[in-house]
């Protein structure tokens, strides 16, 4: 996946900025978009498409920044202190800003953040190695019940996208698995498919062309309806466990950067997602992706905010 990637990145990137570069109101410098996970997973695939066509669009040159520091917390704080004129955005799942929001000691509010755009709605997705005992939802419950505390999982973001349906499900179950945290979701498919832990959560994107290669295992998919990139794999309300728990990627920015400025942005982004190339290459790395705009990003992300808010007071992380 990594090296067909690479092949169309350098393909889209030798068309260069054509007269967007002139018109653009952010003028030349470089837009950073900054993902608070290790390069390599579902959020770093997703962002480079945008990096590599939007320029055509935008004007900027577009750079992907991955800086997992501190569970994410460093990418958001960095954004958060940049000059809010939009060139420095978060490209973030809800964990590090729904879920940091409400559990970590942060000097912002849900509310300090603006959606530009959403790229996709994700689904959480358990693998394993293709040669691991355990290679359904089944067999994991069967060894965990009988082994408690002997099968290691790997994820990045606590409580957030790959952790918190984990959370879930274990309440459900009653299961005891060991935690592993990874800078996300590229480590966490190396440390699976060197064989130093047994499971990992992350995205269809991410695994997707390993799966197909049968290399990967995905066991089952967190979500009503299965993955249109694992068609195979099943979910867990299909294996009898009713833990749904989907989640998109959003580009956000500060509430200070100006309103006709992320118009400006979710305009281009959207223009560029929806070019040719963006679409073969979306398509070539499964990422899946389907803007919504700001106005529509805004109401997902407030309604995220609800629904994570009251799952951490279920399980007792807030009051």
């Amino acid at each position: 996946m990594k090296s067909a990637t690479c092949g169309i990145l350098a393909a889209a990137f030798a068309l260069g900025p054509l007269a967007a570069a002139a018109d653009s109101p952010l003028g030349t410098d470089p837009i950073r978009l900054v993902i608070p996970f290790g390069p390599g997973g579902g959020s770093d695939i997703t962002a480079r498409v945008l990096a590599a066509t939007a320029p055509e669009f935008c004007g900027p040159r577009i750079d992907v920044v991955s800086m997992p520091g501190a569970a994410g917390l460093e990418a958001v704080n960095f954004v958060r202190s940049a000059t809010p004129n939009g060139h420095t955005l978060l490209v973030t799942d809800y964990g590090p800003i729904v879920t940091s929001g409400f559990i970590d000691e942060v000097d912002w509010e849900h509310s300090d953040w603006q959606p530009v755009m959403n790229f996709t709605e994700w689904l959480p997705t358990v693998y394993t190695r293709s040669d691991h005992d355990i290679q359904t939802i089944e067999d994991w419950v069967a060894v965990a019940e009988a082994n408690p505390e002997s099968v290691t999982f790997g994820h990045a973001s606590p409580l957030g996208i790959v952790h918190l349906p984990l959370v879930l499900f274990e309440m459900e179950t009653g299961l005891q698995n060991v935690h592993v945290p990874t800078s996300g979701g590229g480590e966490t498919r190396s440390l699976v498919m060197g064989g130093h832990i047994d499971l990992g959560m992350t995205l269809p994107a991410s695994i997707a062309s390993e799966v197909a290669a049968g290399d990967l295992t995905a066991l089952g998919v967190f979500a009503s309806e299965r993955s249109p990139a694992l068609p195979d794999t099943p979910t867990f309300r299909e294996a009898g466990y009713d833990v749904v728990l989907p989640a998109w990627l959003m580009i956000f920015a500060t509430d200070e950067v100006p309103s006709e400025t992320v118009t400006f942005l979710q305009d281009c982004f959207i223009e560029a997602l929806a070019s040719p190339t963006a679409v073969a290459m979306s398509d070539r790395v499964n990422a899946g992706i389907s803007p919504l705009n700001a106005e529509e990003s805004m109401e997902l992300y407030m309604a995220t905010v609800a629904s994570i808010g009251s799952i951490l007071r279920e399980i007792g992380e807030i009051e």
